[in-house]
């Protein structure tokens, strides 16, 4: 899946850094550590090297559905990712905080056709590495049984 038009402020195809390169990580902003990472999970559905390069190995997790820690959060994510090989995200839009939050709102689907879930990501990052990371699930309901025509995007 591609991000949503606008919700990304560089070229997705051509992002105008190296999201592994990791080197100075200690001098890059919240914002270019983020970038990084989403660029890498999200849009290139790349969690091996997204949380190789970003996630501080002792990351903490706070879905009580997952293992805390980088390592174990990634084996229990590739054990999904050969379970459901379609599985991806669609990043709608970011929230770039002031200090070492970042949110991102995407949908992610487990299976291609399905309308999948509404998710909000809460990401704090530390001296160049992901430390924290908070989220909300929504399953994105049947557009007959809504009570608007807002949509969840």
């Amino acid at each position: 899946m591609r991000p949503a038009e606008g919700a990304l402020p560089w070229d997705w195809q051509a992002p105008p850094f190296d999201p592994r390169d990791t080197a100075g990580r200690e001098a890059l902003t919240t914002r270019q550590v983020a970038e990084r990472f989403i660029q890498l999970f999200y849009v290139d559905d790349n969690p091996v090297d997204a949380f190789t390069c970003w996630m501080h190995p002792d990351y903490i997790q706070h879905n009580p559905n997952a293992p805390t820690g980088r390592d174990a959060t990634l084996a229990m994510m590739q054990a999904s990712m050969a379970r459901l090989p379609d599985l991806g995200h669609e990043v709608r839009r970011v929230v770039w905080g002031d200090a070492d939050l970042v949110a991102v709102h995407f949908r992610f689907q487990r299976e291609a056709g399905t309308r999948g879930y509404a998710i909000m990501d809460l990401l704090r990052v530390e001296r160049g590495y992901i430390v924290e990371h908070w989220d909300v699930m929504q399953e994105v309901p049947d557009p007959a049984a809504a009570k608007n025509a807002n949509g969840m995007f």
